[in-house]
């Protein structure tokens, strides 16, 4: 009886202390589970932050990205209108250069044709010094005709080279007028000049950059807001560029 009551004092010894064994060590596990908990928490405090970090810096890219992209749409729309500009210009120039050479062509016929006149007057002079009556009264007659023909075909020249030296005046922008597009190999350039500004078909204007002379040019063609003019090849000093200054010259 009394080796049955050691024996349960003995478990209940060992019972006593295994339990506390265990209580101390779930104390212990406690423990690190709150220190691990309080870790991870302030890691996901930490991630929750640079997330937030990151949508903030998202944003600001999507709103830049629009930015942009509106920065974009508005340079595509510049340059289509620009394309167009430059498109129109050219065959306004196209247009300009096939009436300049109508204009040359018409101009050599009637310089011949006043040649032909000439030469034909003075055959008819010659001829009525030696004819009969009857034959110098009809050259007589002829003379006059081909003196009146003559005498129309010579007074258009003159009237237009009057008109253009009794048009309008001069603007101020003749003295700095800029160069708006250059042709090919310098070979002629247009002024942001109109007939506005008072100037005509001849007149020349020097072609200059920070005050150095690098061409002679002479308009040959005028509109309502842009002239074209004929670069004097031997006149040429450097290569002429879009803003370069023309100025009049009297």
């Amino acid at each position: 009886m009394k080796a049955l009551t050691l024996v349960l004092c003995i478990l209940a010894l060992l019972g006593s202390g295994a339990s506390g064994f265990f209580w101390w060590q779930i104390g212990n596990t406690k423990e690190e589970l709150k220190q691990q908990l309080s870790s991870e928490q302030s890691r996901a405090t930490s991630l929750q932050t640079n997330l937030n970090e990151t949508n903030t810096q998202l944003e600001q890219k999507v709103a830049q990205l629009t930015q942009t992209d509106t920065e974009l749409g508005d340079t595509k729309s510049k340059l289509t209108a620009s394309e167009a500009r430059n498109v129109q210009i050219s065959r306004e120039i196209a247009s300009l250069k096939t009436a300049y050479a109508s204009k040359e062509e018409s101009e050599k016929k009637l310089t011949a044709d006043v040649d032909a006149l000439r030469r034909e007057l003075v055959q008819t002079r010659l001829a009525a010094q030696v004819g009969n009556p009857e034959e110098i009264e009809r050259y007589k007659q002829t003379i006059a005709s081909l003196e009146s023909r003559l005498g129309e075909i010579q007074g258009i020249a003159p009237s237009a080279a009057g008109a253009a030296a009794t048009g309008p005046v001069r603007s101020e922008r003749t003295a700095a007028a800029r160069v708006a597009k250059v042709g090919t190999k310098n070979a002629f350039v247009i002024l942001e000049l109109g007939t506005a500004d008072g100037i005509a078909a001849g007149n020349k204007f020097n072609l200059s950059r920070a005050g150095d002379v690098l061409a002679e040019s002479v308009i040959s063609e005028v509109k309502d807001t842009y002239a074209i003019a004929q670069i004097a090849p031997s006149s040429i000093k450097g290569a002429l560029k879009e803003g370069d200054i023309a100025s009049f010259v009297p």
